[in-house]
């Protein structure tokens, strides 16, 4: 998918970062929600806008929720969990602010996941005199 968005380029840009740094292969990593998921997986959901400031300077911030999903034994969750909550925090940080995170139990269609949900927003526009538009030059929605 061409990136014709601020929206698709800060997804393209998170998912990136995502897929450099995870613990996991590459491939574990999807820009969008799976069709199926199969754990262990990192993934990014639908996306929010909000308006932001920064130093007093209007932003329009893009919200993720990555969503982390690993099986096995009740322990070996919870610890991968761990590892890969750190490894997804620290390379959000390299093309936006991870704010919070939190454990969720996910069904997957079988049996129950245990999951993190990691918010990254992500500024992609300055708000000035005019309002910002989302939508690249001859980009369509």
């Amino acid at each position: 998918m061409a990136d014709t968005t601020a929206v698709s380029v800060a997804r393209t840009a998170l998912y990136d970062a995502l897929r450099g740094a995870s613990a996991l292969s590459p491939w574990r990593v999807h820009r969008t929600t799976p069709r199926q998921i199969a754990a262990p997986t990192i993934y990014l959901d639908s996306a929010e806008l909000s308006l932001d400031a920064v130093n007093g300077v209007g932003f329009v911030s893009v919200m993720f929720p990555v969503v982390l999903v690993h099986d096995g034994a009740v322990r070996a969750q919870v610890e991968a969990l761990d590892d890969m909550l750190a490894h997804v925090w620290t390379a959000s940080l390299t093309v936006g602010d991870p704010s919070d995170s939190r454990p969720v139990n996910l069904d997957a269609g079988g049996p129950t996941l245990r999951s993190h949900v990691v918010r990254v927003g992500v500024s992609v526009q300055a708000y000035t005199m005019c309002p910002p538009s989302l939508i690249s030059a001859g980009g369509t929605p």
